[in-house]
């Protein structure tokens, strides 16, 4: 059943597969616009249930938040001695939700579902585009490693737009291939890695804090206003933080590291990162390559030839905080994804971004050995 979310990404209600059909009035304000965008983005999933890149251009939506000058650390990595690099092995303690497939009958007959599904969402598609709902939109979905759907109304699928908050899942990424290779401690404090806030009354914040938006500092702030690890609180400052991170130890740019990390050995030509604003947004990328993004998600860490993560390391991106009791049904921010549980295994995990007239969403459905883009 689909789910309508906030500005922010967090789900707060369901929709019936009655309410999800679009509205057909001709006369719709833009706050009116955004919302029925939203509900056709996400009235996907309930058509075909697999991972799945969309791209929803719209008018008058907004993500993140422009940070003032100086917390958009120019020129970090430079000035700052890296941390050493650790020999050891990284290792994770055992995973407290497992992330596996079902048996291949299983994900043959939902593939065989979603297959016979595509025509109705092509309708459904062209309908929202044809309604003027949305102005264009780009669906790709692939099953078993195979391209099953796609889908361009208005739009191609090399044309790169800003993917706002979905930045956040590149970051994440690209901290855990410093992990990797022992040039950052998940659960090391910050103060490490270069970063110091002012305020430090509230406790030692984490690496793991900050991909998890655990380290206190609220929405549309860079200092924290509660003791960090207790509870979540979306906040780009924590991803803007990590780019610094990344940088001090890297010794390179945000944008550089992640083309020679990710960009480059998926062979994502036509994804590009700012170093203006990094971290929690800044990405232009095209539904194209977030469907290579995507793949490598599903398949462990890797696409091809490539090895950008370990599958271990992927686990753990999508543990739950620690202070969250592990229940069979349940939904929490990870590090860098939303995840959602089911049966104690994990069912989806994804993110989305919203800026300025565009919408984007990776969701991979890991039990479907299925693709959603």
């Amino acid at each position: 059943m689909p789910l309508i979310m906030d500005a922010k990404g967090n789900r707060v209600a369901e929709l019936s597969p009655y309410e999800s059909q679009a509205p057909t009035a001709p006369l719709l304000n833009a706050q009116q616009k955004r919302k029925l965008a939203r509900r056709v983005a996400l009235a996907l999933l309930l058509i075909v249930p697999m991972p799945m890149v969309s791209l929803f251009p719209y008018k008058n939506g907004q993500d993140s938040l422009k940070f003032p000058e100086d917390n958009l650390f120019p020129g970090v990595g430079l000035d700052v001695k890296p941390p050493a690099r650790t020999d050891r092995p990284v290792t994770y303690a055992p995973p407290r939700v497992k992330m596996d497939q079902l048996p291949r009958e299983a994900r043959l007959q939902r593939s065989r579902a979603a297959i016979m599904a595509e025509q109705q969402l092509k309708g459904y598609v062209e309908s929202a585009v044809s309604e003027q709902i949305v102005p264009s939109a780009a669906v790709e979905i692939y099953l078993e490693e195979q391209p099953a759907v796609r889908i361009y109304e208005g739009m191609e699928a090399h044309r790169a737009i800003p993917i706002a908050s979905l930045t956040k899942s590149f970051t994440a990424v690209a901290v855990f291939t410093l992990i990797e290779d022992g040039l950052v401690d998940l659960d090391a404090p910050i103060s490490r890695y270069g970063v110091n806030i002012s305020r430090h009354e509230f406790g030692t914040i984490t690496v793991r804090d900050l991909l998890q938006h655990t380290s206190g500092i609220p929405y549309g702030g860079t200092q924290p206003a509660y003791a960090p690890g207790i509870r979540h609180q979306y906040s780009n400052g924590n991803y803007m933080y990590l780019a610094q991170i990344i940088e001090r130890a890297s010794r390179m740019t945000y944008a550089e590291y992640l083309k020679k990390a990710i960009f480059e050995p998926l062979g994502m030509r036509e994804t590009h990162a700012s170093d203006a604003i990094k971290g929690s947004s800044g990405i232009v990328s095209s539904v194209h390559d977030l469907s290579l993004f995507g793949r490598m998600l599903l398949n462990g860490g890797s696409l091809g030839k490539a090895q950008i993560l370990r599958p271990d390391s992927l686990q753990e991106m999508v543990q739950p905080p620690a202070y969250m009791q592990v229940s069979d049904s349940m939904e929490y921010y990870a590090h860098g994804f939303r995840v959602e549980v089911q049966h104690g295994r994990v069912r989806s995990y994804f993110h989305s971004g919203l800026w300025n007239g565009t919408f984007s969403e990776i969701c991979v459905y890991p039990e479907d050995r299925a693709v959603v883009v």
